[in-house]
């Protein structure tokens, strides 16, 4: 591994550390794409025509709405998603943690964390050196196959040499934390040629952490339409199940420990830093087109302007570019927090449950979280009410279900009410 400047450096070096997800995270949506993938239903547009001219107006416009937001936020980790963040020229990920840094929206010393597509890496050989230089800790890249022919029924630009190529770019430059992104659950996809996938994927030379997520389809995607006229693009349910316990029989097998129902690493502080915030419904600020964010001291979730050329226009007219705002009630809150936390191996503590919803709701649900041991979906740590209940493999696999059975009659009055 590299060594990292010692009198220029913007971040810490997060292997001497493994912090809690308590502070607040900063999202920076990038929303282009030179193509856009038939399951993508993200805020994209195509790069395309003069991209540069592009970039440069969504720069100056995401500069802009840092100024507007400027506020003590002090986010440890600046998160870039897309779209395609790889696409971005040269300085940008830097100039844009330091602008967050000066308006108080980051800290002094974040961790900046990007998503990348393996054909960046292949075209310009310097690009992970580049990054490195911007002192970038960590890239997700979206590997989404190794077996061709599911790289080309999912769109994607590169082939499986082309991702061996990007992840030894990534670590030869240095970039600690390198993480792999795998769709599974194709038409025809079976446990043991997943596991193939998975093997070769967790040998790649530098990869600490691996997201494999089941095919969603989307209404309005290429794929949204395609099922629409009823061709078969995903597996059955019954069959994802067997696909669900043969990513995480395999990469555990393989030296990957799950923390959540679809992301796995190789030690806890290879674990995502900035996505832990969701999941423990901590303060974040979204910034670029679409980009969402949550104020939990007032149980407020706002989102910007999904079209680029609207978010540019109300920034260019000195407004923050929010589409809505919604206050969540308790009922709603509380739900989240369920459905949320026990997708994660670390569980629902009962204590601070208790403590944010009223020991009623505790106490109402005992009898279910008792069934659910029963059924092996989950384990209880301490006592009833202020114990942690944490997900077994199997209660990692219906996790969303799980949340649905809860009983919070006691806080649907404001529900019922509205």
């Amino acid at each position: 591994m590299t060594e990292r400047p010692d009198s220029t450096s913007l971040s810490p070096d997060p292997l001497t550390e493994t912090p809690e997800p308590a502070a607040p995270g900063l999202y920076v949506h990038v929303p282009f794409c030179s193509r856009i993938c038939p399951y993508c239903d993200f805020a994209v547009t195509p790069l395309g025509g003069p991209g540069s001219e592009r970039l440069d107006r969504y720069r100056h416009a995401l500069l802009t709405e840092l100024e507007l937001r400027a506020a003590a936020l002090g986010a440890d980790t600046v998160y870039f998603g897309g779209g395609t963040p790889s696409l971005a020229p040269a300085g940008f990920f830097r100039e844009v943690a330091l602008a967050a840094s000066e308006r108080g929206l980051a800290s002094p010393s974040p961790f900046i964390f990007l998503e990348a597509n393996p054909e960046d890496l292949v075209h310009d050989p310097e690009l992970a050196r580049q990054w490195a230089a911007e002192e970038i800790w960590g890239v997700s890249l979206g590997v989404q196959a190794l077996d061709e022919s599911r790289l080309r029924f999912l769109g994607r630009a590169h082939n499986a040499s082309d991702a061996a190529v990007a992840v030894s770019r990534l670590a030869e430059a240095g970039i600690p934390w390198i993480s792999v992104d795998l769709i599974y659950g194709t038409a025809g996809q079976t446990p043991e040629s997943l596991r193939e996938e998975l093997v070769a994927m967790a040998a790649l030379p530098g990869v600490n952490h691996i997201s494999a997520y089941e095919l969603s389809i989307e209404p309005g995607t290429p794929f949204g339409r395609r099922r629409a006229r009823g061709e078969t693009l995903a597996v059955r349910s019954e069959d994802g199940s067997a696909l669900f316990h043969a990513v995480h029989e395999t990469l555990r097998e393989s030296g990957f420990a799950a923390y959540e129902a679809c992301n796995f690493a190789t030690a806890p502080e290879f674990r995502s830093r900035h996505n832990r915030k969701y999941w423990s419904l901590v303060e974040y600020l979204g910034v670029g087109p679409s980009a969402h964010s949550f104020a939990p001291e007032r149980g407020e979730r706002f989102w910007n302007r999904r079209a680029f050329e609207h978010w540019e226009e109300a920034i260019l007219r000195g407004e923050e570019p929010t589409a809505e705002r919604e206050t969540l009630r308790p009922y709603e809150r509380a739900l989240e927090e369920v459905f949320l936390r026990l997708r994660t191996t670390d569980g629902l503590p009962l204590g601070g449950f208790s403590a944010r919803y009223g020991e009623a709701v505790v106490r109402a649900n005992r009898r279910l979280f008792g069934k659910w041991r029963a059924r092996g979906l989950v384990e209880l740590r301490g006592d009833e009410m202020t114990g942690c209940l944490r997900p077994t493999r199997e209660g990692l696999a219906v996790a969303d279900a799980l949340a649905r059975e809860m009983n919070l009659d006691a806080l649907t009055a404001d529900r019922d009410a509205a």
